[in-house]
């Protein structure tokens, strides 16, 4: 039976750190946005970066797709465009799947393997569901909705189903981020590393 992929505290508290300072070099804490507008921003600042969309016969959300792939300086996204006009339209589902393919440039994954990362959504006994197969992919997840969300996944305000209606992100996800980062363990494990990395004050 295979064993199904976890992450360390050390570990999702490097995820946190790097997407919560990725999310703030775009925008204020208190932004919510959709992932399209991230993507076209992106591609309008950075030089090499670019979408490329296609049509495709698939009528169920869950199987549209989206996937990046980074070579060198370049990062291409390549995405159903009918995903695109979904996300646009405020779908969970489209935007997450954005967001997840973001996630996977911020962690640096494809320096691993110059291969397309693509979501998948899995068949269960329950219907779809979004099981990663590897931590590579289960670290994707997190960092998805941990730049959806950022900071205010710390406010116990607010309940996950609020909070994925207004960052246009994965409920689930958002229920299990807002456990781990209100967590004394993990806050424990930011404090130590905020220590051991002192930011530089010229």
């Amino acid at each position: 039976m295979k064993r199904t992929p976890t992450l360390t505290t050390s570990r999702a508290a490097e995820i946190w750190t790097e997407m919560l300072w990725f999310r703030r070099e775009l925008y204020a804490d208190h932004d919510f946005f959709k992932m399209p507008e991230v993507w076209e921003t992106l591609c309008e600042d950075i030089e090499h970066w670019s979408i490329n969309t296609y049509k495709s016969n698939q009528l169920e959300d869950y199987k549209r797709k989206a996937g990046v792939i980074a070579f060198g300086d370049r990062v291409t996204l390549t995405a159903d465009e009918k995903l695109l006009e979904n996300a646009w339209k405020g779908c969970k589902l489209s935007n997450f799947i954005l967001a997840h393919e973001l996630g996977h440039l911020a962690l640096n994954h494809h320096a691993r393997s110059a291969v397309t990362k693509n979501f998948q959504l899995f068949a269960g006994p329950n219907g779809m569901s979004n099981i990663p197969p590897t931590v590579e992919e289960l670290e994707t997840n997190f960092a998805a909705v941990f730049f959806q969300c950022g900071s205010t996944l710390e406010d116990a305000r607010w309940t996950a189903l609020q909070l994925a209606n207004r960052a246009f992100s994965d409920v689930n996800y958002v229920k299990k981020a807002q456990a781990m980062v209100r967590l004394e363990v993990f806050k424990r494990e930011l404090w130590l590393k905020r220590q051991a990395h002192p930011r530089v004050i010229l």
